[in-house]
C-alpha cells in the first residue's frame, strides 16, 4: 500500500508595470491567448466566455503532467484569483495575489502541488526549485511584455531570452 502522497509548494513573486485591474483580466483562460504564445486549452463551462466562480478548463501540455482539469475556486477582480487543477498523477492548488505597489502590481503566484500516485511522486521529486523559478521568470517576461507593448511576446525573442 502506498503511503501518503508527496507535496510541494512553489512561490514567485513578480512586480509589473501596471496596476492590479489592468494585469487582473489576463490571468483567464481566454485571455491567456493573448499573451501566453504556446497557450492551448479547451474551455468546458463559463457563463461569460471568460474567468468567473467555477469556470471549467482543460489543459494538455507537453510536461509530463498530462490532461489537467481546471475548476475557478476564488475570482475577485483586482485582487486576485484562483484554482484547483487535477489531472491523473497531481493536484494543485494555484493561487495568484495581486496588491498595489506604487504605479504597479506585486503578483504572488503560489502552487500547492500533491501527488496522488507513484508516477505523481515521481514527477514531483524531479520539479526543482529551479524549473519552477525559470518558468515563472518566462510568464513574468511574457506577462510584461504584453502589458506594455499590447501584443504577445515573439517567439523568436522568447527563445533568445532562454
Amino acid at each position: 500500500m502506498r503511503k501518503e502522497g508527496v507535496r510541494i509548494i512553489r512561490e514567485y513573486k513578480m512586480s509589473l508595470p501596471v496596476g492590479p485591474d489592468e494585469v487582473f483580466p489576463l490571468l483567464c483562460p481566454v485571455r491567456e491567448y493573448d499573451w501566453i504564445p504556446q497557450w492551448r486549452c479547451e474551455l468546458v463551462y463559463s457563463e461569460s466566455g471568460y474567468a468567473e466562480p467555477g469556470c471549467v478548463f482543460i489543459t494538455d501540455f507537453d510536461d509530463g503532467f498530462g490532461r489537467e482539469v481546471w475548476v475557478v475556486t476564488r475570482y475577485e477582480p483586482g485582487a486576485g484569483i484562483s484554482f484547483c487543477k487535477t489531472g491523473e498523477h497531481c493536484t494543485c492548488r494555484y493561487l495568484i495575489s495581486l496588491s498595489q505597489d506604487g504605479e504597479g502590481t506585486t503578483a504572488v503566484w503560489h502552487q500547492e502541488l500533491t501527488s496522488l500516485d507513484t508516477a505523481g511522486d515521481d514527477l514531483l521529486e524531479n520539479y526543482s526549485e529551479m524549473s519552477y523559478i525559470t518558468r515563472m521568470k518566462m510568464i513574468e517576461k511574457m506577462l510584461e511584455y504584453y502589458l506594455i507593448n499590447g501584443v504577445c511576446l515573439p517567439e523568436e525573442k522568447m527563445r533568445r531570452m532562454q
